[in-house]
């Protein structure tokens, strides 16, 4: 629900539907009814991209929860994290 809000509340995405998305109107259309047409596509895609992430996302847990996938990830993090310190480390500042 605060993410809703967020979103509704936002400056940027009215800026970013005012200015930089085109207006494109079939005859017969307002400007206003065009723009609205484009923010309810904008707003219908997003609610399944985000949707089908959050699907996804929900499918991947279990598989992710288990000990074993668990500790290789936990693993192959931490040697990532290894790398990026000792990449600092030996950076000439």
């Amino acid at each position: 629900m605060s993410g809703l809000v967020t979103n509704v509340l936002n400056p940027k995405i009215a800026v970013f539907h005012t200015g930089l998305l085109p207006t494109p109107a079939p005859d017969g259309l307002s400007t206003a009814a065009g723009m609205g047409l484009l923010v309810l596509l904008h707003a219908a895609l997003t609610l399944g991209w985000l949707g089908g992430y959050a699907w996804l996302v929900t499918r991947a847990r279990s598989v992710f929860e288990r000990p074993r996938v668990r500790r290789a990830l936990d693993r192959v993090t931490g040697v990532v994290l290894i790398g990026f310190g000792l990449r600092v480390a030996t950076e000439a500042g």
